[in-house]
């Protein structure tokens, strides 16, 4: 069995974070909870898997993998989940695909609601609501995205 250097077994820190339940002794370092990714070149995305908690009808939880996609955009990078805020599908028409045509907003293959690149408004479309936003860090020629998705202000 593999084992990191304090003896538990990286089974035990994955099956502990999805579950989002930590023993108190142990301390898990910034780096598990954030994952390195590639920087997308202008106007192309860079997709990456979250692990994310939904809560069922039951009151029990499911965990799943869905995906964020990281973009740039006028010399800007933005982090986004890749879900639709209307209809909860995929937002890339063709995997990774996210820029409509002209490369100026971002595309929902559903309905074809268009978002905003830097501020993920909704500028056309059935969206009631703009893209959901993750947490990214720049740091030198490297950006890191969380490796869990957060659900708060996903409502």
């Amino acid at each position: 069995m593999l084992a990191t250097t304090d003896g538990w077994s990286p089974i035990f820190y994955v099956r502990f974070f999805i579950l989002t339940v930590y023993p108190e002794d142990v301390l898990l370092t910034d780096q598990l909870a954030w994952q390195e990714v590639n920087k997308p070149a202008e106007g192309e995305a860079v997709c990456f898997n979250l692990k994310a908690r939904v809560p069922l009808s039951n009151g029990q939880y499911a965990d799943l993998i869905e995906q964020g996609f990281l973009i740039c955009y006028q010399g800007q990078f933005r982090a986004w989940r890749n879900r639709c805020p209307h209809a909860g599908a995929p937002l890339d028409w063709v995997p990774g695909q996210f820029f409509s045509e002209n490369g100026e907003q971002l595309v929902c293959h559903v309905h074809h609601a268009h978002f905003q690149p830097l501020t993920g408004e909704c500028l056309s479309g059935p969206c009631t609501r703009g893209l959901f936003p993750l947490n990214f860090r720049e740091d030198g020629d490297k950006i890191v995205v969380p490796v869990a998705a957060d659900d708060s202000g996903c409502e």
